[in-house]
């Protein structure tokens, strides 16, 4: 079988052509279809693209007496469980925290939130050193099954957080939490 050479050299052409379109796809990705990463300043992207995604979109987890200061704030002094928690935070100042069940098991709540009648929420940037919250929301009661939820529309958003945290306070008690963003299995 006889090629010409003109035929090998547009077929070679298109081959390598096909092949930088692929490394280009790779490279740069694809369109649409992904999320936002957490953490990240969708935010500030402009026409249409995730205006309103979540700078933190993340579960909670109950605090143990155990577990380390964050900030310079202590955990409380029980031993706290969770059915279901989650924070989220928006460019825009927007902070909605909804936890569900969050008690103390054994005495002196007995699976209610035992003397927390309220909580609040603040969040945190950059080293732990840094013991002054960026923002703080406004107390909120907490049921007798531990439901409560947090709707801010004036977070304070700053421009940079580097290493976000998100404490849940007890009662208003700015030294203590009872919830932190993160998980327990």
């Amino acid at each position: 079988m006889w090629i010409s050479k003109r035929s090998l050299v547009i077929g070679l052409l298109a081959a390598m052509t096909a092949l930088g379109m692929m490394l280009a796809v790779g490279a740069f990705g694809a369109a649409g279809g992904g999320k936002a990463a957490k953490h990240s300043r969708p935010g500030s992207q402009k026409h249409g693209k995730r205006h309103g995604a979540p700078l933190i979109k993340e579960s909670l987890a109950p605090s143990q007496p155990t577990d380390p200061a964050f900030h310079g704030v202590s955990p409380g002094a029980a031993p706290w469980v969770l059915k279901r928690g989650e924070v989220r935070l928006k460019s825009d100042g927007k902070l909605t925290l909804r936890v569900k069940g969050l008690v103390i098991p054994i005495a002196p709540g007995n699976g209610t939130p035992g003397p927390v009648n309220t909580i609040s929420a603040s969040l945190y940037c950059g080293a732990d050193t840094n013991t002054t919250a960026t923002d703080t929301t406004d107390q909120v009661p907490i049921s007798r099954k531990g439901d409560a939820r947090i709707k801010d529309k004036t977070f304070t958003v700053p421009a940079t957080c580097l290493a976000p945290v998100i404490l849940v306070h007890p009662n208003g008690d700015g030294t203590h939490y009872i919830a932190v963003d993160g998980w327990r299995l």
